[in-house]
């Protein structure tokens, strides 16, 4: 096989100065795991669970912002399934934890595994994807939980692995899976009962997490989890990115380790990151493309990757010849990647948000 021959310059997508390789490289040292270990470990993404006061629940707090922050909204590659996987013990992959330290800004990880784009949506707070409660006799009650379901002209669908801190009424609440086609919305903080009238707009969820991050940039990949609905993908994208579209960054999909380039998987992925990086532009980047050529480049191969393996064996050059990702990267699992997986990605993003100048 010839090698592709890439660099940092020309990788589709990506726009990089000196200056951020420069700066890139001071950050991460070429050397081994154990420099990428003691930089991560020594500045970990600081949460706002210490904070004065906060009355959702700590799984649901998130960094203090007082500058530019970036804000990232997915399923379970952003929320960090598998990052522990590959790497040394006690090195947190996640693509949270690494763009904190690189950026040395807050990073919002509003990534929940398992969700579909619409769901992904409703938490950053699209009008067209808003949960809309109905409350038993239409009151929000004055404590506790209440089981509610959604009413008919909602967009977004039922999700078990729905967990989503907001307002209703203007009363804070948690909204999580009861049963097929309920929720359990929790009171977060007691008072008195709240009239709520189903279909009218006092009874719409609000996100807590679209509330905090109007400030930030953002990086959305949604549609992973339900990637055979092509339009319904494409739509809610357009949807997310109109809320920030000078503030907001489209990342596309990647197949899973056992897609063969003519799998349904692969042609959709090709599909949707076609359709984007023509719709976006600029503000597309294709962690396909990152995976399969960047990887190979000296700079990163013997850099941040050092350790890693990747294309060391002919497992990952068969792949390649195939039109896949090399092995190396993913998890034991063949869907998510593994934790150098995720350290790839991550370069990928950071070169790209200091390439738009937001940081």
């Amino acid at each position: 096989m010839t090698k592709v021959q890439m660099t940092p310059e020309n990788v589709e997508g990506l726009s990089t100065s000196r200056r951020n390789l420069m700066r890139f490289a001071a950050l991460t040292g070429a050397a081994s795991a154990a420099t990428l270990i003691s930089t991560t470990s020594s500045s970990s993404p600081a949460h706002a669970s210490d904070a004065t006061s906060n009355i959702f629940p700590s799984e649901l707090t998130y960094p203090t912002v007082n500058g530019p922050s970036l804000a990232l909204w997915g399923s379970s590659s952003f929320e960090g399934a598998q990052a522990d996987q590959g790497v040394p013990a006690g090195f947190n992959a996640t693509i949270e934890a690494l763009l904190h330290t690189y950026l040395e800004a807050p990073v919002l990880n509003f990534g929940r595994g398992g969700e579909t784009s619409t769901q992904i949506n409703a938490r950053r707070g699209t009008p067209e994807s808003m949960y809309k409660l109905v409350f038993p006799q239409d009151t929000i009650p004055a404590s506790g939980s209440v089981e509610v379901t959604l009413a008919s002209d909602s967009n977004v669908a039922w999700g078990g692995s729905t967990l989503a801190a907001g307002y209703v009424g203007g009363v804070p609440g948690v909204l999580v899976p009861a049963s097929n086609d309920t929720f359990t919305f929790t009171r977060q903080v007691d008072g008195e009962a709240i009239y709520a009238p189903a279909t009218t707009p006092a009874s719409w969820f609000h996100s807590y997490q679209e509330m905090i991050s109007r400030s930030s940039y953002h990086i959305i990949q949604i549609g992973r989890n339900n990637m055979n609905q092509t339009e319904q993908i494409r739509k809610d994208t357009e949807h997310a990115f109109a809320l920030a579209p000078k503030r907001t960054l489209v990342m596309g999909h990647f197949r899973s380790r056992s897609d063969s380039k003519d799998s349904d998987r692969a042609k959709q992925v090709s599909e949707y990151n076609a359709w984007a990086a023509e719709k976006y532009g600029e503000l597309f980047v294709n962690p396909e493309t990152f995976l399969r050529e960047t990887t190979q480049e000296s700079w990163l191969r013997y850099g941040a990757l050092s350790g890693s393996g990747v294309w060391s064996s002919d497992t990952d050059r068969k792949a390649y010849d195939e039109g896949k990702i090399p092995p190396s990267l993913f998890s034991t699992d063949g869907l998510h990647l593994n934790g150098w997986g995720y350290i790839a990605l991550a370069q990928m993003l950071y070169y790209k948000v200091t390439g738009l100048g937001w940081f």
